[in-house]
């Protein structure tokens, strides 16, 4: 399910008998399950098409950082050829943005691929007369509700923008590739930078949850991580997180949230898919130290995958390279990290859960589920109890206790992908009420260990016998030594006892299937 590609099909619809329109005499607009097929004499006006009478605009925001790539296509998608421009063609429905009859056109704006990781937005004109307004209107209702399906138009949209974030360059991608796209689908905006550690947090916690739709982050998983927390700590923490979804652009160094939910590292397809998202509720993961409590959407680390990220700051210069470099360090000198572990398990046979991912694939969604998830939310507004309390009550006793002295990696994932090619949990679901735990043993060796890693882009990676992999609903680690890190969500944590238990459904995400996350599930 992994992708890039800027084109997905909607849902289909039962089209009509008039799915089908002539404008300006010489072209034939119809409507398909999943594509606009557009014939005629010509089809738009930019050079690597054809020519007039149709008017073409391309919407673009202002210039960035990054260095212009010329594309080998031309505006509507189609590769470039010295013959002819065909007469035929067709716009994917996942594309088009909008569409408007107004006093003298029809416009139909919609997304093209620019380069090849990016999307630009583009928009179609045919002069219509007035006898022909209500049936081209009603041509246009056609086109918008097969065009959207189930998700949202015209969504309300919170933009914080993290300026500091990856290499500050977010601002200025949000502007040249989001902020277009977002227009052009007349999504209406409201967009703030933070200023500070912890800024997110606190506009989570006094914002209007009644005047947005979502709330969209401009940078890497650690905004949406004090967004989920801040609108976890308001007296209506449970309604806030049913109500607002929350969306990743990709523009820090960590962008897990955004290649789940949207399949891409692209800020403008990240875009699109934004706008064609689907509410998808969340399970989330309380996380309990002394005295305190957090919510976790992404991760939870202790070991060598910690160690590597959180050890590394001092090299952050080195990019995404650091953390492969930290890890190479520590895996030459057979770092182990001891401590006590207990989990409260329910799969712990990997072929079981191959199962139970591919049951939750075929299980039919309950009609009008999410209307009712927030009507339930709006009755009890408050933070749900935790079921095991925290990590300063006594441990259940029907939890698996796990030898911990040899400890190399204990990694906790609530979805897939960690990382561009990182498909560490493959089993993992956005809403099974169960978290995925994956622990690994520090003595093996170092030649297992560089296999290990290398197999994680192949998918090869869930079924090596040394590791072991859980289905669960809690657990409790306790480290053993006095210094360390501990990562939640790629966020540092006191280095002392935590315990983190799933909350089903908590939370929400706008993600483009609406059911999975984009990324390959266990072979």
């Amino acid at each position: 399910m992994s992708s890039t590609d800027s084109s997905a099909k909607p849902p289909e619809a039962p089209l009509q008998h008039d799915s089908s329109l002539t404008v300006d005499k010489q072209v034939s607009l119809t409507l398909g399950s999943d594509s606009l097929l557009i014939v005629g004499k010509t089809s738009c006006s930019c050079p690597s098409c054809a020519q007039p009478p149709v008017a073409l605009s391309v919407l673009t925001g202002p210039e960035d950082d990054r260095p212009a790539r010329k594309s080998n296509r031309g505006c509507c998608g189609l590769f470039k050829s010295k013959a002819k421009p065909k007469t035929t063609h067709a716009i994917c429905l996942y594309n088009v943005l909008d569409a408007e009859v107004n006093p003298s056109n029809l416009v139909i704006t919609y997304a093209v691929p620019s380069t090849k990781d990016d999307v630009s937005v583009t928009a179609l004109h045919y002069p219509i007369v007035e006898k022909e307004k209500l049936a081209v209107e009603a041509w246009v209702q056609q086109l918008l509700n097969l065009a959207y399906g189930n998700a949202q138009r015209r969504k309300r949209l919170k933009i914080l923008v993290n300026p500091f974030g990856g290499k500050g360059t977010a601002l200025s991608l949000y502007q040249r590739y989001a902020a277009p796209v977002f227009a052009a689908a007349r999504c209406h905006l409201d967009v703030q930078s933070t200023e500070r550690r912890g800024h997110a947090t606190d506009i989570a916690k006094q914002l209007d949850i009644n005047a947005y739709d979502a709330i969209v982050c401009c940078s890497g998983d650690g905004l949406p991580y004090e967004v989920f927390n801040g609108l976890g700590q308001r007296t209506n923490g449970r309604e806030a997180l049913a109500k607002l979804a929350l969306a990743l652009l990709p523009c820090g160094s960590g962008n897990g949230m955004t290649w789940n939910c949207l399949g891409t590292g692209s800020v403008s397809i990240a875009a699109l898919a934004i706008v064609k998202g689907l509410r998808t509720p969340l399970d989330l993961v309380s996380v309990t130290q002394k005295g305190t409590q957090s919510l976790s959407f992404l991760s939870q680390s202790f070991g060598i995958v910690a160690d590597s990220d959180l050890g590394t700051d001092h090299i952050r210069w080195m990019g995404a390279q650091r953390f492969t470099y930290g890890f190479l360090v520590r895996l030459m000198q057979r770092t182990i990290y001891p401590c006590e572990l207990a989990i409260k398990v329910d799969i712990d046979d990997k072929e079981a859960i191959k199962e139970h991912y591919s049951t939750f694939l075929t299980r039919e969604e309950e009609p009008d589920a999410d209307r009712k998830r927030v009507e339930d939310a709006q009755q009890s507004p408050g933070m749900p109890k935790l079921q095991y309390g925290t990590v300063e009550d006594e441990l259940p006793t029907d939890w698996e206790v796990v030898p911990g002295e040899t400890m190399g990696n204990f990694y906790a994932g609530n979805m897939a992908i960690m990382s561009k090619d990182t498909n560490f949990f493959p089993a993992s679901l956005p809403n099974d009420g169960l978290m995925d735990i994956v622990t690994i043993e520090g003595n093996i060796s170092r030649v297992t260990s560089i296999k290990m890693m290398n197999e994680i882009p192949t998918g090869g990676f869930f079924d090596m016998p040394d590791v072991k992999i859980r289905k669960a609903t809690a657990f409790r680690l306790v480290p053993h030594e006095k210094e360390g890190y501990i990562s939640i969500d790629g966020e540092p944590v006191p280095f002392e006892s935590f315990q983190a238990e799933i909350q089903p459904g908590l939370g929400t995400v706008l993600s483009k299937s609406g059911r999975v996350y984009e990324a390959d599930g266990p072979r």
